[in-house]
């Protein structure tokens, strides 16, 4: 009976999937030569660039913005990307 019980355990340890999902957050620097608003423009359009770029080579599904700061030499572009589905926020709304 003892085998039974800890064959059932076993199995129900086996067959449960662990949900886990990659969550990345990166910030992206790129200099500003004026504060003009379209130097400010290119310089974010950079940033998001360069984020989305290695977002993609990092096989992440989902990415957003989570600050953007124009300082007085830079803009810094800070993002969130994951790999979770969107079943998994479903799920946790719920």
């Amino acid at each position: 009976m003892r085998v039974l019980v800890w064959l059932a355990a076993a199995s129900l340890i086996l067959a449960t999937s662990p949900v886990s999902a990659r969550v990345v957050s990166m910030e992206t620097t790129v200099a500003l030569y004026d504060h003009s608003e379209p130097s400010i423009r290119q310089a974010a359009r950079e940033a998001f660039e360069t984020s989305v770029r290695g977002v993609i080579a990092m096989g992440f599904s989902r990415v957003w913005v989570d600050e953007a700061r124009v300082l007085p030499a830079a803009v810094v572009l800070a993002m969130v990307a994951t790999d979770e589905d969107d079943d998994a926020d479903e799920t946790r709304a719920q």
